[in-house]
């Protein structure tokens, strides 16, 4: 075990690699929130760019998205 940014960090017997200390439950919620907040902004501003292009040669009367 060492000590990394005040953490205690210890390492995977098979692969030597550093191994974090488990994060408690509302941390992981509090992410999982993040992440759903941000692919929703993501996928709105994805559907708008999308809706733009598909409707850019259509005719006025014929947009897919009026």
């Amino acid at each position: 075990m060492e000590r990394v940014d005040n953490h205690t960090v210890s390492a995977d017997p098979a692969s030597g690699r550093p191994v974090p200390p488990p994060a408690s439950p509302s941390a992981v919620v509090k992410l999982l929130e993040q992440w759903m907040t941000e692919d929703e902004i993501e996928q709105r501003e994805t559907f708008e760019i999308l809706r733009r292009a598909l409707d850019e040669r259509r005719p006025a009367g014929c947009k897919l998205f009026p």
